[in-house]
């Protein structure tokens, strides 16, 4: 849907518009207060002939020609005529203030519902219903409910949020200033990801900023993160929801490790999404991203501290939060030794000392050599601005910092307060307006910080999105033999197998594979074969193979009574090697989602994994290995074997492309374990759910 007459009309009309202290007087001052053009500005009141000594129209229809946009300030029952109406004006967008519709009950869901479809027959995009409004900082446009106190907040951050209270708390942070912000409300028919759209292929918009509580077009969300991805326009995300509850019933093993809250995670890696813990954070990051000239080539980065208690504290923080540390050039550390006096010592974090941080030309020499090193990518300087210790010797630094940034060689530089607090907003503003992002305090800082060098670092690898075409129901599992013989069918290297339905025809499969052989229940009812005594390993015989059969029969005999059992199924025994689990879960709104982790029996003990959606690039399957906390198993720890890491990726981007191919067949699929040696990767076990339709 078209959202210019929404977000960028020519003509408003605010109906109930009004001088008291109530949706339509706030949103009428409001707009008369802050926005730019007021000639195709009309006020729509009945009972009024004029409000704030302007002519008020009793009625649209009195309105001579069109109106792009009406901002509907009235009661829940005056909406629908009232859209009617504003059709006839050839109007194609309506902000809607009214409550009681989808967040109320079943009454009020079916009004929602009726509210949706009249406006996509009258072709009338609506903001809300129950939302505060937007504002429109570009064009001049002011369509909030909430007052604001007068001040510029104009700028370049695109900020939405379906709670209006949290927009109103973004409008008053300081510092932020605002391309667009949108009060999406309950989402009729324009929803978050068409703002997030909107504001991702807007040129005025450099960060996006949203805070979300559902999503309802995961198509259309995921081909707009592609989009900011390809741009390489931050967007920072606020999604409520994250404690897993949703998480769906499943099978197998992946099914319950990747729940709804990872799978959207994954998704957020994959196009480079930030994803915010808090408010406070969402507002920092959009902030420095707002603030910054430009990105950090990389991600070594050098602290400037002037004390040694600060360098300290700084160094703890870098560490817990990654953050990669510098190492001078032999050339720059002997200059910086020059300018620092004879008891300082130049490491990193950069004790400067009183000597250099207290004088401007000093410090900006030390800046300049350090952006020089072509082993740094960005500078933080680390220390307190706040107006009870404001001074000479912070006035030296944020000048020298501000002075450094116009260096046309300057590397990026942000500021770190010790002290949250309150802040010196003139010390700020010569900052901001330098390109210095104020980060916020400490942790928060640091956090946002290594955001930021992640966010620079990323390299994204364009694909198409694997989103299922339709939805589906009943599944069927399928047996081990014949989730194998999937594989093997596309393109997956797997073992010989047989199946045997009598200890004779076991032994005559066994003459072909060779000894020593596994002995595994053949049955699709049955999924964990361990757990009812249906597993006998190293067979090394005609005589253990037969009383193997006998074994595991008369086990699932007894210890699973209901399922259906087909004979025993016979594989060669793999070499043993570290065990790892690959998966696939078809998620419902994003698709195929490729799972990796530590595998074998400690699967759900540890819950090691790392997901991804489907397909995978080799480099973005080498990097899922890298980001496992059991990695080092893979790469030689204590003197083991180096693992064929290269083998295990392959195998990855395979299962990945098999996943992405069969969005619309296959629901869940297990790996379990795969052995991972130096001589390769060797499949032991799995487990296909299919959809049957």
């Amino acid at each position: 849907m078209d959202l210019k007459k929404l977000l960028k009309p020519e003509t408003v009309a605010i109906v109930g518009a009004s001088e008291k202290a109530v949706f339509g007087g706030d949103t009428t001052r409001n707009y008369l207060k802050f926005s730019k053009n007021l000639d195709k500005l009309y006020l729509v009141n009945p009972g009024r002939d004029s409000i704030f000594g302007r002519k008020a129209y009793h009625s649209l229809t009195d309105i001579k020609g069109d109106v792009d946009l009406v901002i509907l300030c009235t009661p829940q029952k005056t909406i629908l005529p009232l859209l009617r109406e504003a059709a006839g004006k050839n109007c194609g967008g309506a902000v809607v203030f009214a409550s009681g519709y989808g967040e109320t009950g079943a009454e009020g869901k079916a009004l929602q519902k009726e509210l949706t479809e009249e406006a996509d027959r009258l072709g009338i995009a609506v903001m809300g219903p129950n939302c505060a409004g937007f504002a429109n900082f570009i064009d001049g446009i002011f369509a909030f409910a909430f007052l604001v106190e007068e001040r510029d907040r104009s700028g370049n951050i695109g900020m939405i949020s379906q709670s209006g209270q949290i927009v109103l708390g973004g409008l008053d942070s300081p510092g932020m200033g605002f391309s667009h912000v949108v009060s999406s409300g309950n989402s009729c028919n324009v929803k978050v990801e068409d703002y997030l759209e909107f504001l991702v292929e807007d040129d005025d918009t450099k960060v996006v900023a949203a805070y979300i509580e559902g999503i309802t077009k995961p198509g259309k969300l995921v081909e707009t993160f592609r989009k900011a991805a390809l741009k390489k326009k931050p967007v920072v995300i606020l999604k409520t929801g994250r404690s897993g509850k949703a998480q769906e019933l499943a099978a197998s093993h992946t099914g319950s490790l990747s729940g709804a809250d990872k799978v959207l995670r994954a998704v957020f890696r994959r196009y480079g999404v930030i994803e915010a813990r808090d408010l406070e954070e969402l507002c920092g990051l959009a902030a420095a991203f707002s603030w910054l000239e430009e990105l950090p080539k990389g991600q070594r980065c050098v602290f400037m501290n002037v004390s040694g208690g600060e360098a300290g504290v700084m160094a703890d923080l870098a560490d817990e939060f990654g953050i990669q540390l510098a190492e001078y050039h032999p050339e720059t550390k002997a200059y910086l030794q020059t300018l620092v006096p004879d008891y300082g010592s130049v490491n990193n974090p950069f004790d400067m000392t009183a000597g250099i941080g207290y004088n401007t030309p000093v410090m900006v020499q030390a800046m300049k050599a350090i952006a020089k090193d072509s082993h740094v990518d960005a500078i933080c300087i680390a220390y307190t601005i706040t107006p009870e210790i404001w001074d000479d010797t912070i006035s030296h630094m944020v000048e020298a910092a501000a002075t450094a940034r116009d260096n046309p060689d300057m590397k990026p530089v942000f500021w770190i307060p010790f002290i949250e607090h309150t802040r010196h907003q003139a010390s700020a503003d010569i900052l901001h307006r330098a390109g210095v992002p104020l980060l916020p305090s400490g942790r928060y800082g640091c956090r946002i910080l290594k955001q930021i060098l992640d966010f620079a670092a990323f390299d994204f690898q364009d694909a198409e999105a694997a989103i299922p075409e339709k939805a589906h129901g009943v599944c069927r599992g399928l047996s081990e033999y014949e989730s194998l013989n999937y594989l093997r069918e596309h393109g997956v290297p797997i073992p010989p197998q047989a199946v045997a339905a009598t200890a004779h025809e076991a032994v005559q499969a066994a003459e072909k594979l060779g000894y020593p052989l596994s002995v595994k229940i053949h049955s699709a009812d049955i999924q964990h074969k361990s757990d009812v005594g249906g597993v006998k390993l190293n067979i090394k015989d005609e005589a253990e193979l037969r009383a193997a059969f006998e074994t595991v029969m008369t086990n699932c005999r007894n210890n699973a009574p209901e399922a259906k059992l087909e004979g025993v199924l016979l594989k060669p025994m793999l070499k043993a090697g570290v065990e790892m689990i690959i998966g696939v879960k078809n998620d419902k709104d994003f698709g195929p989602m490729i799972m990796v982790g530590m595998g074998g029996v400690f699967v759900e003990l540890f819950k090691d994994v790392q997901l991804a959606p489907a397909p995978l690039t080799k480099e973005q399957a080498h990097r899922m290995l890298e980001s496992l906390n059991s990695y080092p198993l893979l790469n030689g720890y204590r003197g083991n074997p180096v693992c064929d890491r290269d083998a295990l990726a392959d195998l990855l981007v395979g299962i990945s492309k098999m996943a992405a191919d069969g969005r619309d067949s296959i629901k869940e699929l297990d790996i379990n374990p795969v052995f991972v040696t130096e001589d390769g990767v060797s499949i032991a076990d799995a487990l296909l759910v299919q959809y049957r339709d």
